[in-house]
């Protein structure tokens, strides 16, 4: 690890349609936090957070996409090098788990192999908040 703080580096995406909970989920996920008003991405926001597994630390550069069409091309620029790809819906509005497909379609585009995971936003934040929850066991 000479002169960083890290193992691994890993690059991820959040992505889904404007107003699901893209934002929240990340403010939950790097600085357990939540806020209660909506603001819109404009274009992206960064976070970034370093996790311990099995021994390695584990850096995580974690960007929140616009979900509206007129950010469509500036964040098109911020899938090279991606990772992972989370893509979010909102179980409350069905056309945005619709909207999934075209997301996919998004990824294949910009994107070579790369691992993706489908969630609904309310329960991703249930699993940040409660991390012993079954649901969590279930991954490792």
């Amino acid at each position: 690890m000479a002169g960083k703080d890290y193992n691994h580096l890993f690059k991820l995406l959040i992505i889904g349609d404007s107003n699901v909970g893209k934002s929240s989920l990340l403010l939950r996920f790097a600085d357990n936090s939540f806020s209660g008003s909506y603001i819109t991405t404009i274009g992206v926001d960064f976070k970034i957070r370093t996790v311990d597994i099995d021994g390695e630390r584990v850096k995580l550069q974690i960007w929140d996409t616009a979900g509206q069409e007129r950010f469509r091309t500036i964040t098109s620029t911020y899938y090279r090098n991606t990772h992972g790809v989370i893509i979010v819906y909102d179980v409350t509005n069905p056309e945005s788990f619709v909207n999934v497909k075209r997301w996919l379609n998004e990824i294949s585009q910009n994107c070579d192999n790369v691992c993706k995971i489908l969630g609904e936003s309310a329960a991703l934040l249930q699993l940040l908040y409660d991390p012993g929850t079954k649901t969590k066991s279930n991954f490792h």
